[in-house]
């Protein structure tokens, strides 16, 4: 019965893949090349830019910069900006290595696996030698991606092993973990939407995205975002739907920053589990429980299988993921957070 088989070599079988790649993206987009937020395998980067000066003053606009890529054996340079950016992350006081921004031109990255990330932030590891703020990285990783299991309209984001390098050789290069954030551009593209970067009042906004946002925020124990100001969220339009997009979760109960609950001084209340959306019906409610309830698997099992978290970091994460789960499953804490106290 096998006779008719035939053999394909497993160097066709591995383009074909890599074609796959190609083709569809992560939200089911034809694209045409392949995105660095698709590829699996490690990706290293490396900036070379007066590091030294940007470190030492926070403020200044930007600075030239060469980035190189490293993935699968194969070398990509870039030639870009470099800032400082970010508010609380980018006082010196708080961070010793603030977050970053990359701004390429379109003719420069047209094409390649940058393809649409004009903007490009990177969350960067804040305190030198210190393994507890790469565990904070991890946790608000891994915060972004189970957001990208719950919804289209995430941002994607990717781990890469990073590389400074001061042109002036002020300092020897900074090896460290990083991870950049999708530019909110290229996910309007991806449905057929601009950015909307005037304000918006929550009444505006698409009410079934609200809801899950809203419910995402909750689980994550997030309360450091606010429609009308725009706080950590992007909105993005086709003209008759506006969606918002969360991002920025360091301030959050599930990654639990020192800044954040109290070992630090901060303007801001430590983060709590609170329902910030609006009153719903409970029909409404249960039925975007029900939602979460069919992604409960994979958000656990992301997290277990995470290589950027610490068993007791995972375990953290996953306890409280499964207090959210819990809440939802009784009456009396859905009657006591979601409509008692709802806003």
């Amino acid at each position: 019965m096998y006779k008719y088989l035939i053999k394909i070599p497993v160097e066709l079988i591995l383009i074909l893949v890599f074609l796959q790649l190609q083709i569809v993206d992560s939200r089911g987009n034809e694209t045409g090349q392949i995105s660095i937020f698709n590829i699996e395998s490690v990706v290293e980067m490396s900036i070379l830019a007066d590091i030294s000066y940007l470190i030492n003053n926070r403020e200044v606009e930007k600075l030239p910069a060469k980035v190189v890529l490293n993935f699968d054996n194969n070398n990509l340079e870039f030639n870009g900006t470099v800032e400082v950016r970010g508010n609380f992350r980018r006082n010196a006081n708080n961070c010793d290595f603030p977050p970053l921004r990359l701004r390429f031109e379109d003719s420069e990255i047209k094409g390649t696996l940058l393809n649409g990330n004009h903007n490009l932030k990177i969350v960067t590891h804040c305190k030198n030698k210190s393994n507890q703020f790469i565990q904070y990285m991890g946790k608000e990783y891994t915060t972004y991606k189970i957001f990208n299991i719950l919804s289209p309209y995430s941002l994607k984001v990717k781990m890469v092993k990073i590389t400074y390098i001061d042109e002036q050789n002020d300092f020897k290069p900074i090896q460290n973990k990083a991870f950049l954030i999708e530019d909110i551009d290229n996910l309007a593209d991806d449905h057929n939407m601009k950015e909307y970067d005037e304000k918006l009042e929550e009444k505006d906004a698409d009410q079934d995205i609200l809801l899950q946002l809203s419910v995402f925020q909750f689980m994550i124990g997030n309360t450091d975002w606010i429609i009308p100001l725009a706080k950590n969220l992007k909105f993005i339009t086709d003209g008759e739907r506006f969606i918002p997009v969360p991002y920025d979760f360091d301030y959050t109960a599930i990654v639990g920053t020192d800044y954040s609950i109290g070992s630090t001084p901060s303007i801001l209340q430590p983060p709590v589990r609170r329902f910030k959306g609006p009153c719903y019906d409970l029909e409404d409610l249960q039925a975007e429980f029900e939602e979460f309830r069919d992604k409960q698997e994979s958000i656990l099992n992301l997290i277990s299988a995470s290589p950027h978290l610490k068993s007791s970091s995972a375990k953290n994460m996953k306890n409280y993921i499964e207090g959210f789960y819990d809440i939802i499953d009784s009456d009396n804490e859905i009657a006591e957070y979601f409509q008692i106290n709802c806003e």
